[in-house]
């Protein structure tokens, strides 16, 4: 009897003992992060909870306001799916009450995803904007189905180019699928969103409701990315970088969608930029009613098309140039001698507050640049392919 009163007593035991030794329950549920009353005082605690057992249910985390000064590591968590989600958020749902920042100079990030997928950042405020390079958020690995939603993101403002000062790091090793950026706000940095494009093309990278303000070098560049969605953006900068470009897709293929963006790059190079994209035979890329006004003392360009850019619609975009003076090389649509084909326009506006410009009415004709004179043409009033080409003659 004794015996078995001793074996009883050790099973009593042992589960006790492999907690102390490190186990941890999943998680599941609302969870507070708080230096005063919360079931973590801190997001690096919440962080090696969620390492140590994972989830077994959706998990949100409620910040109390704050600053809170940590650099966040989220990696593969045990159990997270579509349906088992976690979520990061303030608690009372505004974005200016919740502030994740690093004070210490030159830190590479302030939040890496590194192998991580479906988690959610939403009203907060994300910072890395006291060094001399660093992301806010840097993305890397295969990392998935991470969504970013009425998130204020902030890099630093000192005028920087290449990825490294980017506010978004999108980084090339491995191939990424549904990252997405809604109602936030990215603010400064050489680039906004930096996607730097893996030997397998990202996927479905999506960007809607955004406003993306004084970034250097660049708002989004994406390279080597299938089917992203560019919606309802705003684009504002000061910039006078002279490579600057507002949008700049590379590689990007498959039914993309840019549409019903604003562009105002007052001392710019390019509103949208494309190279070697290619829409599908069968479901052309659409870029659908853009606003775009570039303007400065340089080259100018508004669409601007180079390589195999193929199979893409252009409907409904107002092009405006506002040059502060003459110069031969402004275009609000160029096309370059490459390969590309299947360039088909649809009822846009282009124009040059110097020269003019042309309203384009009807169906489509491909390779406008082959067929018309150019735009510095003050004569010009055809039809092509039965769609009617007026000029517009700029107001005295």
């Amino acid at each position: 009897m004794a015996t078995i009163k001793t074996l009883f007593a050790a099973l009593l035991i042992a589960p006790a003992m492999t907690v102390l030794a490190g186990d941890c329950n999943p998680l599941s549920g609302e969870l507070k992060i708080s230096k005063d009353d919360g079931d973590y005082a801190s997001i690096d605690e919440a962080v090696s909870a969620l390492k140590c057992g994972g989830v077994n249910g959706p998990v949100t985390f409620l910040l109390a306001d704050g600053q809170y000064n940590e650099r966040i590591d989220l990696s593969y968590i045990q159990g997270a799916s579509a349906q088992n989600t976690i979520t990061f958020e303030s608690a009372r749902g505004n974005n200016s009450d919740v502030v994740l920042t690093s004070t210490s100079p030159d830190v590479p990030y302030t939040v890496r995803l590194n192998n991580a997928s479906y988690i959610s950042f939403e009203n907060l405020t994300i910072e890395n904007k006291t060094g001399n390079t660093g992301n806010t958020v840097r993305l890397d690995g295969p990392t998935r189905n991470i969504t970013f939603k009425n998130v204020v993101l902030n890099g630093n403002e000192r005028p920087a180019t290449g990825a490294n000062s980017a506010v978004i790091y999108s980084t090339s090793n491995e191939a990424k699928s549904n990252i997405s950026f809604e109602d936030c706000e990215v603010n400064n940095g050489s680039v906004g969103l930096y996607k730097g494009g893996a030997s397998d093309a990202d996927t479905r990278t999506s960007v809607t409701g955004t406003l993306f303000f004084n970034q250097y070098e660049s708002a989004i560049t994406l390279t080597g990315e299938n089917a992203p969605i560019l919606s309802n953006n705003v684009i504002s900068t000061v910039s006078n970088y002279k490579n600057y470009k507002a949008i700049s897709l590379d590689k990007v293929s498959g039914n993309l969608v840019v549409s019903n963006n604003v562009v105002n790059a007052v001392n710019g190079t390019y509103g949208l930029a494309m190279n070697n994209c290619e829409g599908l035979a069968n479901n052309f890329g659409s870029v659908t009613n853009n606003s775009l006004n570039v303007g400065g003392s340089s080259a100018m360009y508004g669409l601007y098309l180079t390589g195999t850019t193929d199979n893409i619609v252009f409907n409904f975009n107002r092009v405006k140039l506002t040059p502060g003076g003459a110069s031969a090389s402004n275009q609000a649509y160029y096309k370059n001698t490459g390969s590309g084909q299947n360039i088909n326009l649809l009822n846009n506006i282009f124009f040059d507050l110097n020269t003019g410009g042309y309203t384009i009415l009807g169906n489509t004709y491909k390779d406008f640049f082959n067929q018309l004179p150019s735009q510095s043409n003050s004569s010009l009033s055809v039809s092509a392919n039965g769609i009617m080409i007026e000029k517009v003659t700029p107001a005295n």
